[in-house]
């Protein structure tokens, strides 16, 4: 992957956010926060992060990318490379391919380095095994061989047996295969998988998906019956036809059900669409938990967003993922996954040179100092928040009773300066100052600025986002 240049960040030129709104443009907008009306509880697992190159040596074993991790704190840590069943000489590979087993070594000096980086609280860990090795797909179609079955499913709960039996990690959140949707489902279909069957001779092949999750879970579970099991880290959150009858079947062994969302495969998609399009993920989420709630109506089944970035390839090299306008695309889909239900979301990811809140040499950008951001201030009691007009500017606060915080999230995703008054209600601050965090065009800037001159109204910048922390 191209290494992207290191994001400067320019506090120096920060163009003064709390400027007097008479100075503004037309541009008005109330932020309203309803204190006293708690809605559900944030906890640090909304603000998760995948670890594309968390099995890789070169990686994981230097300071910086451990410190950053440690920094970036994440509540939950999601391990996926595609290449993970390719042999351990590669870079990702896990499996020693002379003998068919894991490479039992390689996979406990990743977690165990995983485990070194945080001193203080460890974050949840979650391993996805996205696919089988070669050898159990003998004829190459893509397919799981159906006398493999079996087989994959004792690969995976000797995964298991790895990490937690033999080098006693705990890791509680397993996740079986990765987007096999298009592979057993859509590609059977017209309309891109709303439509009838291309061949009435060809039927989809879900029910071999259920059948694989099913037996491996059952084995993964047998293999410590402490952890949870899910999946199936669906590629296409909109697609009913496919997740339905997936979670019928799969409903008495899934405890956990894992999604994923993608704005564009264009760099050249308008920024206004691609934030326009997070509002999608909201209701793709509220009707993934009805659909769990309708299968399995006396157990929870959390819904996961377990990635999410602006494009879905790589080959697009999207500035605006490593940028500013990348944290505004990551607020955006945060506030509206977790406010329609899901229990965690994962960014991705962590390193890399198109994607990552780190770059090729292991340097924070911006993405990163917002997940820091958001694990240090944002977690506890989510409350009532709402703007007028419902356009450009995004809210989501929380209430932390325990740590003595109030803290409030603004997400201005217009290409213009936006003047923002503040509405509380059911609590006001009386402390004289407090501090403010901006990310935008500007770069990063924390400053500590007089409750009067918010209170007063403010200008946000254009493609930004603004968080207020309150001690109480």
């Amino acid at each position: 992957m191209m290494i992207l240049a290191h994001i400067d960040y320019q506090i120096d030129s920060f163009q003064q956010s709390t400027q007097s709104v008479s100075l503004m443009s037309q541009n008005q907008n109330i932020a309203t926060v309803d204190w006293s009306k708690s809605q559900a509880a944030s906890t640090n697992l909304g603000y998760g992060l995948n670890a594309y190159q968390g099995f890789r040596p070169e990686s994981f074993s230097t300071s910086a990318y451990q410190s950053n991790m440690s920094v970036m704190n994440p509540g939950l840590i999601r391990f996926h490379n595609s290449s993970m069943l390719q042999d351990s000489s590669t870079p990702d590979g896990l499996i020693d391919t002379a003998r068919r087993v894991w490479d039992a070594k390689k996979v406990k000096a990743a977690l165990v380095a995983s485990f070194s980086s945080f001193k203080r609280e460890q974050p949840q860990r979650m391993i996805n095994i996205p696919t089988w090795p070669d050898w159990m797909d003998a004829d190459r179609d893509g397919f799981l061989d159906r006398n493999q079955f079996d087989n994959y499913a004792k690969l995976c709960a000797d995964l298991v047996k790895i990490v937690n039996q033999d080098a006693q990690l705990k890791v509680q959140y397993w996740e079986v295969t990765n987007e096999k949707d298009d592979h057993y489902f859509t590609q059977f279909y017209t309309e891109s998988g709303w439509g009838g069957l291309k061949d009435a001779a060809k039927p989809d092949r879900v029910n071999e998906l259920v059948t694989i999750y099913n037996k491996t879970a059952i084995a993964m579970k047998q293999a410590d019956p402490t952890i949870q099991v899910g999946g199936i880290g669906l590629a296409r959150p909109d697609l009913q036809p496919f997740y339905v009858p997936f979670i019928k079947g799969t409903a008495n062994h899934l405890d956990f059900f894992t999604y994923h969302f993608y704005a564009t495969g264009s760099a050249s998609t308008s920024d206004q669409d691609v934030f326009q399009t997070t509002r999608a993920i909201g209701d793709y989420t509220r009707t993934i938990v009805q659909t769990l709630q309708n299968a399995s109506p006396n157990r929870t089944i959390p819904a996961i967003l377990g990635e999410y970035n602006i494009s879905w390839t790589w080959e697009t090299r999207d500035p605006r993922m490593v940028n500013h306008k990348g944290v505004v695309f990551d607020a955006l889909t945060m506030v509206s996954a977790l406010s329609n239900g899901a229990t965690a979301t994962l960014t991705w990811n962590e390193k890399d040179g198109v994607y990552g809140k780190m770059d090729d040499s292991s340097q924070m950008r911006l993405g990163g100092k917002f997940l820091q951001l958001l694990n240090q201030f944002m977690i506890g009691d989510r409350v009532s928040t709402k703007t007028a007009p419902d356009s450009a500017i995004t809210t989501f606060a929380v209430n932390n009773a325990a740590l003595g915080y109030k803290s409030y999230l603004l997400i201005n995703s217009s290409n213009d300066l936006q003047q923002v008054q503040l509405d509380f209600a059911g609590w006001q601050p009386t402390q004289s100052t407090l501090e403010t965090y901006t990310i935008s065009a500007s770069g990063y800037l924390n400053k500590t600025v007089n409750w009067s001159e918010l209170n007063s109204g403010f200008a946000m910048p254009a493609s930004s986002v603004m968080l207020f922390t309150f001690t109480q």
